[in-house]
């Protein structure tokens, strides 16, 4: 990425645009496994901070159960 400030648009636009590039009109597998990739990342991520959030909420339980011994 061309000294682009993480976080701006600018940013992400050149990091869209790599994977634009991969979209093939004689491939059109390729744009599905793309958008099919886009959706197993939110799924995994979406799910790795269910986790997180879950494990946060029992570390809150156990804390306040050992405080008020």
């Amino acid at each position: 990425m061309a000294n682009l400030k993480y976080g701006t648009p600018e940013f992400y636009a050149e990091g869209f645009a790599d994977y634009l590039a991969d979209v093939d009109a004689d491939n059109p597998a390729v744009t599905e496994n793309l958008v099919t990739g886009f959706l197993i990342a939110i799924e995994d991520w979406s799910s790795y901070h269910t986790k997180q959030a879950d494990e946060y909420s029992r570390l809150h339980k156990r804390v306040r159960e050992a405080l008020a011994m």
